[in-house]
């Protein structure tokens, strides 16, 4: 039996895992071009393990993650539905956003500019692919495509496209394979930051690597 047949299955997320997202999250964020900026780059580890469950707590209707048969959290992938809308947080997390917001050099600035220019560039009617994360320790074991081979699917049979942004030039190319019938609708650049590609996809094909 090989590391990919021994991965059990994927499923939602409940709150009573959290810190397992969490831990992934912590150090999965750091990856990311686009989170990177934002955060800035004085943020440490604490900041990206506070902004983890910021995305936790907002994204947890939709927070996909892939197991293995002992139960060990592999990957990650939060989506969004047309009509999300912001989650309520607990008293403890809004004071630890207060904190942050105020300590990180300029990240009020960064996430203004961000926000305003993912709603500019936004696709209506989509289900939006917000992060996808995969443990060190398992990549190119398929965990993503696992993932997201359903997500995409289910999307399409529903009449809808999937979107997502990434600043990440190879996964710009993954997602613009024939197999995932991805194609690139637009770009936008943050200040002394990535260009971040915006990529609208279908289901994939059963010829999917």
């Amino acid at each position: 039996m090989n590391e990919h047949d021994s991965i059990s299955n994927t499923r939602l997320l409940t709150a009573d895992e959290r810190a397992e997202a969490l831990d992934l999250l912590e150090t999965g964020l750091w990856e990311v071009p686009m989170y990177r900026w934002l955060l800035g780059p004085s943020a440490e580890s604490d900041a990206y393990r506070w902004f983890g469950e910021v995305l936790f707590a907002d994204h947890l209707p939709g927070l996909h993650g892939r197991f293995s048969e002992t139960g060990d959290l592999l990957g990650l992938v939060a989506t969004a539905e047309p009509n999300h809308s912001t989650q309520p947080v607990d008293q403890d997390l809004t004071a630890r956003t207060r904190h942050f917001v105020t300590t990180l050099d300029g990240f009020v600035e960064r996430f203004t500019e961000l926000r305003e220019k993912s709603r500019e560039s936004m696709l209506t009617g989509t289900v939006r692919l917000v992060f996808g994360l995969v443990h060190p320790d398992h990549r190119r074991r398929r965990v993503l495509s696992d993932l997201l081979r359903p997500i995409v699917d289910q999307t399409g049979r529903r009449g809808l496209s999937a979107t997502l942004g990434t600043a990440d030039p190879q996964l710009r190319e993954f997602f613009c394979r024939r197999s995932w019938g991805g194609e690139v609708y637009g770009e936008f650049s943050l200040t002394d930051g990535p260009t971040v590609w915006l990529v609208r996809i279908g289901p994939p094909t059963n010829d999917q690597h």
